[in-house]
């Protein structure tokens, strides 16, 4: 009887286990009396690096130094360093060459292409995969040579163009423009929607930025849009026109250049570091993707110690002082005559 109840329980327990493996569907329900229906999850990745750079000194990656070889994965906020270029292999695309300064981000997408031709008659369509690079430039040059089968889409003060494979062509984003000159193949401009206005303004402070070395001062722009609304959730790309005098952020995102999205009140804050030495640099406040954007000026000055001469002088003044009291009080010392003892009185008979 014991043999029989154990092998039961296995059986029980086997059963239990093959019934909680089996997969369900997952459904859901707008309400107690509506049809369930079925969810269906779908998720790709792509654990390969989109590209690989090589600098001719150093360039910033997420506003962070970098130098030599580095690999992206796609993302990053990409800036040259000033006079020097910044080349890019991105694997089945092309090459890109970033100079001037340029800011960039850089991503990949695949699309159906193909021929739809004899194979319809048949009831198929023989259709390829081809990569194509997305690009949102912010500021600078960028030449971009693409591959036979790989074309491009790219982003750049409101405007979007859209490369055709195998082309050449070179972009040059300044004071708000993007300008593309096509040298092989095809680029369009593709048409677009009335661009949205946006207004940015700083809160709490004027285009002139004071701070002492070492020392810490927030930025905060305000973004509002033309009925003067503020605009939440939107990427600011914060910027600091020359490196060495401090950094942007804080903690791990430290650098010089930061993205920040606007808060709920349009709010997007920066906080900048002052390093030790004195000087004077710009921050450029940009909406990603967009021509609209703040300037200001920042003067980092030298922290003023407790020994100032203004200080000086008053601690000074206070030891002199003391020191005169002291020489008074030693003098009327010295001119107070001096105790004598009185001896006691003698009693005589």
């Amino acid at each position: 009887m014991i043999k029989s109840g154990c092998s039961a329980m296995v059986v029980f327990l086997v059963l239990v286990l093959i019934i909680g493996s089996t997969p369900h569907s997952v459904r859901a329900a707008d309400g107690p009396n509506d049809e369930e229906r079925p969810i269906r999850l779908y998720a790709t990745a792509r654990t390969a690096p989109l590209g690989v750079i090589s600098s001719f000194g150093s360039l910033l990656i997420n506003g962070r130094q970098a130098a030599g070889q580095r690999t992206i994965w796609g993302g990053e906020l990409l800036q040259a360093p000033a006079g020097k270029t910044v080349h890019i292999s991105f694997d089945s695309i092309g090459r890109v060459t970033l100079a001037r300064g340029a800011m960039a981000r850089f991503a990949a997408s695949d699309e159906a292409s193909g021929d739809i031709g004899v194979a319809t008659l048949i009831g198929a369509a023989t259709l390829q995969r081809r990569r194509v690079l997305i690009a949102s430039v912010i500021d600078g040059d960028l030449n971009l040579e693409l591959e036979p089968e790989a074309g491009a889409y790219i982003r750049a003060c409101g405007s979007a163009f859209t490369a055709a494979p195998g082309s050449r062509f070179h972009l040059k984003v300044s004071e708000g423009r993007a300008t593309i000159d096509t040298e092989v193949g095809e680029v369009s401009l593709e048409q677009q929607p009335a661009q949205r206005t946006y207004v940015l303004r700083p809160v709490g402070i004027g285009a002139n930025i004071s701070v002492r070395t070492r020392a810490t001062r927030q930025i905060q722009i305000q973004v509002t849009d033309e009925n003067d609304r503020p605009v939440p959730d939107l990427p600011i790309v914060f910027a600091l026109g020359g490196q060495g005098l401090g950094s942007l952020g804080s903690g791990a995102t430290t650098g010089a250049t930061i993205t920040v999205n606007t808060n709920a009140q349009g709010i997007a804050s920066a906080a900048f570091t002052a390093g030790d030495t004195a000087g004077s640099t710009t921050v450029t406040a940009t909406v990603e993707g967009t021509r609209f954007s703040w300037t200001g000026n920042i003067s980092v000055e030298k922290a003023k110690g407790f020994w100032t001469t203004q200080n000086t002088l008053i601690v000074a003044g206070i030891a002199a002082g003391a020191g005169v009291a002291i020489g008074i009080a030693a003098t009327n010392d010295e001119e107070r005559d001096p105790i004598v003892a009185i001896p006691p009185p003698v009693v005589r008979p």
